[in-house]
């Protein structure tokens, strides 16, 4: 994978075997974003205490449509989507697989072929907010950082975190087993690596985490169901938006 976030003259053909991440910056205005999203997508932006936070997910929301929307050449108003039994969002039709995350100014938009798929994005505070460790960390996850302080210790915590968080949204059962019970690696330099995980998790994929590029203000990671899938990471700008 590259380093860097490339920018294309637009959304490039997706192949099997390839994972397309996007970056985008959500505070932009949603004004246009706003007729991509569905009644329902718009009501619950409308549920948002402050205009901020409505601007970014119907941002980072219409994004992902018109993602999806020119991947398929289909009206990106079009789409319909369900979810899963554990609640992971995926189209009504077809083999494109998403996932989305947004934290703070960004957004991340993971996109596949026939497989699945997990992404996250946490903007990152100083200090870490280190009661997520105690509820959401394996032992040997929290041992390592117990030995760590200042920017090190800021490092790992997001590593750990954004690595577990894209492992369970790619797994796609949400909240409904113990983030404690799986290990990933707690080095900020390991930048491709492999969890541990119990047995009822294993399943039949080979999961892999990729921290993604350098994110200003953030951290974010991909997790993808075996190795030797190519992970493409790309710029959303101003331009892709076409309205």
């Amino acid at each position: 994978m590259s380093d860097t976030w490339a920018m294309p003259s637009g959304v490039p053909d997706l192949p099997p075997g390839y994972i397309h991440v996007w970056r985008l910056r959500t505070e932009r205005d949603p004004a246009a974003g706003l007729a991509l999203l569905s009644a329902e997508e718009r009501q619950r932006a409308g549920r948002f205490r402050t205009d901020l936070l409505r601007a970014r997910y119907v941002v980072a929301h219409a994004a992902l449509r018109l993602l999806l929307g020119r991947t398929l050449g289909v009206p990106a108003d079009r789409l319909r989507f369900r979810q899963n039994s554990w609640g992971k969002p995926e189209l009504a039709e077809g083999d494109l697989h998403f996932n989305l995350s947004h934290s703070g100014p960004w957004a991340v938009v993971a996109l596949a072929r026939g497989i699945e798929v997990g992404v996250d994005v946490e903007t990152v505070s100083h200090p870490p907010p280190m009661e997520v460790a105690g509820i959401a960390y394996s032992a040997a996850e929290r041992a390592v950082l117990a030995g760590l302080s200042g920017p090190a210790l800021t490092a790992a915590f997001y590593a750990v975190w954004t690595r577990k968080e894209a492992l369970s949204k790619g797994i796609g059962r949400g909240f409904s087993f113990d983030f404690t019970g799986f290990t990933v690696s707690a080095d900020p330099a390991e930048r491709t690596s492999r969890p541990k995980l119990p047995l009822g998790l294993i399943g039949e994929a080979d999961w892999h985490l990729h921290d993604l590029p350098s994110i200003e203000g953030a951290a974010a990671a991909v997790a993808v169901p075996a190795d030797g899938i190519g992970v493409v990471p790309w710029r959303f700008e101003s331009g892709l938006w076409g309205l």
